[in-house]
């Protein structure tokens, strides 16, 4: 994503930056670097398609910020990415087929028991699609936040908007991960690697090319021959020749001053190891980052970001389209307010919706600036499906059909969670069960201990019998009856031996209920004593009146 080692590169020119310095400006948002980032706290749940709100994680990641960002006064605009650019192609196929084995093996990984491998794996498989982009315009859309949605890259949009006046709907700064921002000259101060707390790094094109003393110095370098350097060095439109990165990438450009003469001499030194056709594709990429086109709101129509070149002039509209292919109006401002979604071009009126979930609502920044965000808790792990929010059923969809289904209370689960069940979780398969003891991390030895009774409701009865211990976690509510004989059972043995119980036994029961029947029994033996004894005596007295009788 970007340019290879960029910003490695430009570390002499990053400064550390707090968000609040933007206070009372417009600050532009690339959407898709946030929607990435939040959707890693939930990539688990995204890429098994699970239902419920956990998946929902990367809308709350996105509100967090955009409540941060409101805190300190600033009017957040959110760019979103619209279709691919034909030369781009080769990338996102490159990138889906990684997704692809990054999910295989994930799968792997958790069928085998090992969960956190397959949550890190995860990460890497998880993708953005515009049906969970649209999910977030909906949400911004009834808080009247400023989108728009581009009709290619967003990066190019918001290098247009960087060249605006903030009355003409310009911006003051960009926050994003995305290095491609710097090849396309935006002119706005670039925020990079944002934490929650609005702490950043900040690189300005403007000061980079200007700078003296600084190592690498660009002072002999314009626009267009830093876009040719970062072009070099491998971006999402171009590979790099094998063999060249970003310091090389930039001794050549520093040296010749000329990208005609750098191509020649790549040429000369790659020999066969440089495509035949590199020439003609890396003029087509420069000619994307700086005449791609962008949507302007005010003419509601597409333009170039820059005006074309006359050699471009010369071309086809049909040629052009390596630009990104142009769009009638009624259709860029479609795509532009959310209503289209820019890949398939239809309406996201007839796309099913995402179900058992309400927006998050953003409210008062300062109400959630105050919360301990909770999707970033370390408490709540990714695996986490039952949520706080009420939701009748969850289900988890396996691909095995026909598996009886298997049921099961979750109350020891959230009791370990402290969460507050709703209702049971229904699986559909014993792959999805095992899945889903994989997605909980809790220890067996721990599940066995706790109690599990029909209809999560347990029978409280005290484990403190010395004499008779018995599982809890064997007593359901059908068998009540039983227990309470048997509990009668025990207390008449208690009664018929506790004579032979020592202090020391008794002290260590410490139960409120035992001491009271050892009293009980121990007034019941001293009776039986007494009478036993006067019994004996009046016996032996009848023996001796009978003996002198017969005499």
């Amino acid at each position: 994503m970007g340019i290879n080692n960029l910003l490695k590169f430009m570390k002499p020119y990053v400064e550390s930056v707090h968000i609040k310095k933007y206070a009372g400006k417009r600050v532009g948002i690339d959407a898709y670097s946030w929607l990435h980032k939040g959707a890693y706290s939930c990539s688990m749940e995204l890429c098994l398609n699970m239902e419920g709100d956990k998946k929902f994680q990367y809308l709350n990641y996105f509100t967090h910020r955009i409540n941060l960002l409101r805190h300190h006064k600033i009017t957040p605009v959110v760019v979103f990415d619209g279709g691919n650019i034909p030369c781009k192609a080769a990338t996102e196929e490159e990138r889906h087929r990684r997704r692809k084995a990054n999910r295989d093996m994930a799968m792997e990984k958790l069928k085998a028991g090992d969960a956190n491998a397959a949550s890190e794996i995860f990460q890497r498989a998880v993708s953005i699609t515009p049906l969970m982009a649209h999910q977030l315009v909906q949400i911004l859309r009834s808080e009247n936040i400023e989108f728009v949605v581009a009709p290619y890259e967003a990066d190019a949009q918001l290098a247009y908007l960087s060249t605006l006046k903030a009355e003409e709907g310009g911006i003051a700064a960009v926050i994003s991960e995305d290095s491609d921002l710097l090849a396309y000259s935006c002119p706005a101060q670039i925020i990079f690697k944002m934490d929650r707390y609005g702490n950043g790094e900040e690189i300005i094109l403007d000061k980079v090319l200007n700078a003296v003393g600084c190592v690498p110095s660009f002072q002999k370098f314009d626009e267009s021959l830093f876009t040719g350097m970062c072009i070099l060095a491998g971006c999402d439109f171009l590979p790099s020749v094998p063999g060249i990165g970003i310091a090389k990438a930039y001794n050549l450009v520093s040296k010749f001053h000329n990208l005609d003469r750098v191509l020649s001499t790549l040429k000369f030194e790659k020999g066969r190891q440089m495509p035949e056709d590199y020439p003609k594709a890396f003029k087509e990429a420069v000619a994307v980052f700086r005449h791609a086109r962008i949507y302007d709101a005010n003419l509601k129509r597409l333009k170039h970001l820059k005006p074309l070149t006359p050699e471009l002039l010369q071309r086809q509209d049909e040629e052009l389209d390596f630009l990104g292919p142009d769009l009638p109006p009624s259709l860029a401002t479609a795509i532009a307010e959310g209503n289209i979604d820019p890949s398939t071009m239809e309406a996201f009126d007839h796309i099913p919706q995402f179900r058992n979930h309400h927006p998050t609502i953003l409210g008062s920044p300062n109400r959630h600036l105050r919360q301990d965000a909770t999707a970033l808790s370390p408490q709540e792990s990714c695996f986490t499906v039952i949520s706080c929010h009420k939701i009748s059923k969850q289900r988890i969809k396996g691909n095995l059909s026909g598996v009886p289904s298997t049921r099961r209370v979750l109350t020891n689960t959230l009791e370990k969670r402290k969460l507050k069940p709703t209702t049971e979780e229904v699986l559909h398969s014993n792959e999805t069960l095992a899945l889903e003891k994989l997605a909980f991390p809790i220890s067996n030895e721990a599940s066995k201990e706790n109690k599990k009774v029909t209809n999560g409701i347990f029978l409280d009865i005290p484990n403190n019998n010395p004499f008779k211990k018995r599982k809890l976690g064997e007593v359901i509510l059908g068998q009540a009856d039983e227990v309470v004989q048997q509990s009668s059972e025990v207390i008449e043995i208690e009664n018929s031996e506790i004579m032979f119980v020592t202090t020391e036994s008794q002290e260590s029961v410490k139960s409120k209920p035992f001491n009271i029947s050892q009293r009980h029994s121990r007034n019941k033996s001293e009776k039986k004593l007494n009478k036993d004894h006067s019994q004996c005596s009046e016996t032996k007295k009848n023996s001796i009146l009978n003996f002198f009788s017969r005499v």
